[in-house]
């Protein structure tokens, strides 16, 4: 701000006050302070509503308003420019009230020179700059913990689910046990440890998901473990699991190719066509048709893999495309009637983008929306690693049929 010239503000009702004040100012080499005077409240409450003005200084006592009540019709229609208080000794007590109102500074008139009087309205810019970044932070803040409670209601429903029906299936097993059901029906019990077995593993996975997203939030990239990965056997095991989890929509592939593997980690790619598909049967209120089509193409110089994933759901409003793969992110024509996160399709993106691959979406409101994914398929130098990619080793692949 030193070398900045403050636009300065002047309410003051006497000429002679005001003229020192101008006289003061000019007797400070430095001050570089662009004075303007109006000499009612209602003038000056006109001039701020334009944003030029840096800092007033208010005489309380105006012939259109008397004491606090200047500060306080001042302050209120023009809450982020900061204010110095001018008083004279009978009024110190109202000025003081004013700074405890808001008021950066008072001075006393007749008991300041020029050198406190620019300084204390550098000071009261800086303050208020502060006071205004304070403001910012902390309704972030606020953001950030409702974010925050709204993440930990979403997960900790999805993570329910799966747990009672574990308990459900135990209880039912159990009571089958005791009265000796099951001694002759082993396919009964072999149905339920099954179910057992994958409610369990669906919240390891949904475990995993949350430490990904802390990792990814920290600025921490993903540990991959790579492997040989047929994409269509991938995408048949995530379809058949969604399934089972809804009668009103009916999902299948589209493909007309027999396998197509890639260097990938396919328990990150199962989460983010799973992540699609969840969200395809969550936003399509009515049922009917998901499609996953997965195809190979080429753009003359790399293969890749195309997963693509369409409903006709409730669609993405046009305003909300840009945004629909940032955190916590989620439309505006969902976001009060369906429980969400916002973290599937952020995370979706942080997998692909890790792979070398992209994400995208078209959608229209009303009609549906289609997610495509692209993954590299054909590469000269792949990290394929034993465990983690932190202990990969550089090896050839090469896709026979690029």
């Amino acid at each position: 701000m030193e070398s900045t010239a403050l636009r300065v503000l002047l309410i003051e009702d006497n000429p002679g006050d005001a003229r020192l004040i101008r006289e003061m100012i000019a007797e400070v080499p430095a001050a570089r302070l662009r004075l303007e005077w109006v000499d009612t409240l209602a003038q000056g409450r006109e001039r701020l509503t334009s944003d030029e003005i840096d800092a007033v200084l208010l005489d309380l006592s105006l012939p259109d308003s008397q004491g606090l009540g200047t500060f306080q019709s001042v302050h209120a229609s023009s809450p982020e420019v900061p204010i110095v208080v001018l008083s004279g000794l009978a009024d110190e007590e109202v000025a003081l009230t004013a700074v405890r109102e808001g008021a950066q500074d008072y001075l006393i008139k007749g008991r300041v020179d020029g050198d406190l009087l620019v300084r204390s309205l550098r000071y009261a810019v800086e303050r208020q700059a502060l006071a205004v970044e304070n403001a910012r932070l902390y309704r972030q803040a606020q953001d950030a913990l409702r974010l925050r409670d709204a993440v930990l209601s979403s997960v900790s429903h999805d993570l329910r689910n799966p747990l009672t029906a574990i308990r459900v299936i135990t209880d039912t097993l159990r009571f089958q046990l005791t009265e000796g059901e099951l001694a002759s029906d082993s396919a009964s019990l072999r149905e339920g440890l099954a179910h057992i077995d994958a409610n369990a593993q669906r919240m390891a996975g949904q475990i995993d998901e949350l430490l990904d997203v802390a990792r990814l939030q920290t600025g921490r990239p993903l540990k991959l473990r790579r492997r040989p990965t047929d994409l269509i056997a991938l995408a048949r095991d995530v379809i058949a699991d969604q399934q089972r989890r809804t009668s009103r929509h009916q999902i299948r592939l589209e493909t007309n190719l027999p396998e197509l593997t890639g260097i990938w980690d396919a328990g990150r790619l199962e989460r983010v066509l799973g992540n699609l598909l969840a969200n395809a049967v969550k936003y399509s209120f009515q049922g009917g048709d998901i499609v996953v089509r997965v195809t190979r193409e080429s753009d003359g110089e790399r293969a890749y893999a195309v997963l693509q994933v369409e409903d006709h759901g409730v669609g993405i409003p046009a305003a909300d495309l840009p945004h629909v793969f940032r955190w916590y992110y989620r439309g505006a024509n969902v976001a009060e009637q369906v429980a969400g996160s916002g973290i599937g399709l952020a995370g979706a993106r942080q997998i692909v983008e890790q792979h070398g691959g992209t994400i995208s979406v078209e959608s229209q409101e009303s009609i549906g929306s289609t997610f495509t994914v692209r993954l590299p398929l054909r590469a000269l130098s792949v990290q394929m690693p034993l465990g983690d990619d932190s202990f990969a080793q550089p090896v050839s692949v090469f896709d026979p049929d690029a």
